[in-house]
């Protein structure tokens, strides 16, 4: 193994360990192609930006890339802006399938929220937001990870920094209601071209 190889290698790793002690790659955890999920309890109270109430002790998930699936993207054909493309619909088909799971009945209908916590920019388009003084601790080195990963799972390696990402990490928040609202399948059926 090269020297430049060895970082890519131990964030690898890192990926892998943190994925296994998460249960990441369980099926239970897998949302949609783009998607998966981990439930855990609230610990703090947050009001997020539809006015939504999370308690301390509130169940609610964090959402992680499933990032083998990610980066097989990348051996896809037509170049980075097709990978772009074909990424941001995978995302797409995961939250409707996160929201077909948050519905009533659904094994998550019982969650209050879901947060991801990203260096990209553009998860606002698709409903989340950041919770008034709902601070990431270590913002700057989680974003150093996510970009770390992210060149040690792309097949190019490092890039320079891409457009629309940052350099401090930010968690986002959407409520079940939100996620219901924007990509439930009531918006399924109004987004349905009339025949």
């Amino acid at each position: 193994m090269t020297r430049g190889e060895w970082p890519r290698w131990i964030i690898a790793r890192l990926d892998q360990g943190y994925r296994a002690l998460h249960a990441l790659d369980a099926p239970a955890a897998q949302v949609g192609p783009a998607l998966c999920v981990e439930v855990h309890r609230s610990r703090r109270t947050l009001s997020l930006a539809d006015g939504t109430a999370v308690r301390r002790g509130d169940p609610v998930a964090i959402l992680h890339l499933n990032n083998r699936r990610i980066a097989a993207l990348h051996h896809e054909e037509g170049g980075q802006r097709a990978v772009g493309l074909l990424f941001r619909r995978r995302f797409v088909d995961s939250l409707e399938a996160l929201a077909a799971r948050a519905r009533d009945g659904g094994d998550l209908a019982h969650l209050r929220a879901f947060a991801a916590v990203t260096v990209f920019g553009g998860l606002e388009r698709v409903g989340f937001a950041e919770a008034a003084g709902d601070r990431l601790c270590w913002a700057r080195c989680v974003a150093a990870y996510q970009r770390g990963l992210l060149a040690a799972l792309r097949p190019a390696g490092a890039a320079r920094p891409r457009l629309g990402t940052f350099t401090r990490a930010r968690r986002l928040w959407i409520s079940r209601e939100r996620l219901l609202a924007l990509h439930g399948p009531a918006r399924a059926r109004r987004a349905m071209p009339m025949g």
